[in-house]
């Protein structure tokens, strides 16, 4: 009972550690990436959190499996390199002792990818949709830079020669092409954007000029002060649009992928896609198990190397796991093999490696393969 608790201490320390690793390592560009897109339209950094937490759980769909075979595989490599195996066994004690707690440990692994799939991640995703649209509609206000040509609506380009302290536009060029029949082109020295109550974007512009082609007719309007303006409809409109948000099969609950699968069949269309990614959906919480399973069989191989091939080894089999879970993917989408043949079959493969690996470790039979990245692992460590 001591040497479980003890191992699901350390794994359980290390899971965690696994989980904040990978989600800066894999996912933090695509953090900044969001918040870069949510700041560059003006929503406030308190609201950017907000919308954040509420993507995190998508990301730790994948992590959790992840972290699972870090927090075991580190553990057993510990404790391999430490001889703490070799006195268990000395004790009487066989390493299958630790099969138990590691599966309870991938149970709990298990259980959370579970909630994430079914529950979390599709209520977490449409709340995120519907929060991104209620609070840009009320504080969407595009970001000005300078000297750059910038996209702030469809069709509509602003360039900036200077921003001042206050937010004043010195040197102002406006393209607009949201009229097909109109083409308009406005330079001015002086602007500044606000909303106002209505909720309508405005332009103040001071001391320019407009250029219009319309029907092969073009003329040109000096003036002193001059307001460009986007409707509340407008601003609703780019709001969606920038938002880039909609609810992929993956982010969808079962009961709305299944009404998708049925409607798709009435309207005689191939309902693949939904199909594969509802098999994922009960495919992808057994992965818990499955990566378990594989850090059981390469943690209790005998190494000198400790942690540091253990983190090696643990990201060699991450690449593996997740290459054969978009191979499987990909092939089961083009039709090339059955939806199901493709949700299962990372899991499948990485369960008989883990099987073979764990049954060479029980008859102390080495595997050439760890052998040779061992020796190449430490021959890179040494010292020049």
């Amino acid at each position: 009972m001591i040497i479980k608790r003890y191992f699901l201490k350390e794994a359980f320390q290390y899971w965690i550690l696994g989980i904040l690793l990978f989600i800066f390592a894999i996912f933090g560009v695509r953090f900044l990436r969001v918040i870069d897109m949510l700041l560059d339209r003006g929503i406030s950094i308190v609201y950017t959190c907000e919308l954040i937490i509420l993507l995190l759980p998508s990301f730790l769909l994948y992590i959790i499996p992840m972290a699972i075979l870090f927090g075991v595989l580190i553990t057993l490599s510990r404790m391999s390199a430490d001889k703490e195996l070799l006195a268990l066994k000395t004790c009487g004690i066989a390493v299958t002792s630790l099969i138990k707690p590691i599966l309870f440990f991938c149970f709990i692994g298990a259980i959370i990818t579970g909630s994430l799939t079914f529950y979390i991640v599709p209520f977490s995703m449409k709340t995120f949709k519907d929060k991104l649209i209620k609070v840009a509609e009320e504080s969407f206000k595009p970001r000005a830079k300078e000297r750059v040509f910038y996209s702030i609506f469809p069709k509509v380009i602003l360039y900036v020669n200077e921003i001042d302290k206050d937010g004043i536009f010195k040197n102002v060029m406006i393209f607009d092409e949201r009229k097909s029949e109109t083409k308009s082109f406005i330079l001015a020295q002086k602007g500044w954007m606000e909303r106002n109550e209505k909720g309508s974007l405005i332009f103040h512009l001071e001391n320019g000029e407009l250029h219009q082609e319309e029907g092969g007719a073009y003329s040109v309007m000096r003036f002193k002060s001059y307001v460009f303006r986007f409707s509340p409809e407008e601003v609703i409109k780019e709001v969606e649009n920038k938002a880039q948000v909609k609810l992929l099969e993956k982010e969808l609950s079962v009961k709305d992928l299944k009404e998708k699968i049925k409607m798709r069949m009435r309207e005689g269309k191939d309902p693949r896609p939904q199909l594969v990614e509802l098999h994922f959906k009960f495919a992808l919480p057994f992965s818990a198990f499955v990566v378990g399973l594989l850090g059981l069989g390469l943690g209790t191989q005998r190494t000198r190397s400790g942690r540091s091939f253990g983190l090696v080894l643990s990201l060699f089999a991450i690449l593996l796991y997740y290459s054969l879970f978009l191979q499987g993917k990909a092939l089961a989408s083009a039709g090339l093999i059955p939806p199901w043949v493709g949700a299962w079959l990372s899991n499948i493969v990485i369960a008989l490696i883990g099987i073979y690996l764990f049954r060479k470790s029980h008859t102390e039979s080495p595997v050439k393969l760890l052998e040779i990245l061992e020796h190449g692992f430490e021959a890179i460590k040494k010292p020049r």
